[in-house]
């Protein structure tokens, strides 16, 4: 049985998006990313609320590479708290989740 799938979410300035996806994937610790590049976030941040216009990041990778696809995110990652979410699919095409573990292997 090939292994489940996750989902990893994370938001960034629009000039970093790019950066970091390219990083992940050329690590082989995600299969696939697709940038919304575009989001309007609202949040508290240090006592105050803050108003920013950001890129949404959906990753997917194995559930083996989750760790080490968030710990380097966030080591690669501008914000002092990154936004990085994992969320399992409730339900993924075959050929697609073998497609996501069989290119998450390390090269």
């Amino acid at each position: 049985m090939t292994p489940e799938i996750r989902l990893l979410f994370t938001t960034c300035p629009p000039d970093q998006a790019e950066r970091l996806l390219a990083a992940l994937l050329g690590e082989r610790l995600i299969a696939c990313g697709n940038l919304v590049p575009t989001v309007h976030s609202r949040y508290w941040w240090q006592g105050s609320l803050c108003s920013d216009d950001e890129a949404l990041i959906v990753m997917e990778t194995a559930i083996d590479r989750v760790a080490a696809a968030m710990t380097r995110l966030a080591a690669l990652h501008p914000y002092e708290v990154p936004k990085i979410l994992t969320f399992a699919p409730s339900e993924v095409h075959l050929p697609y989740r073998e497609w996501v573990h069989a290119v998450t292997r390390p090269a």
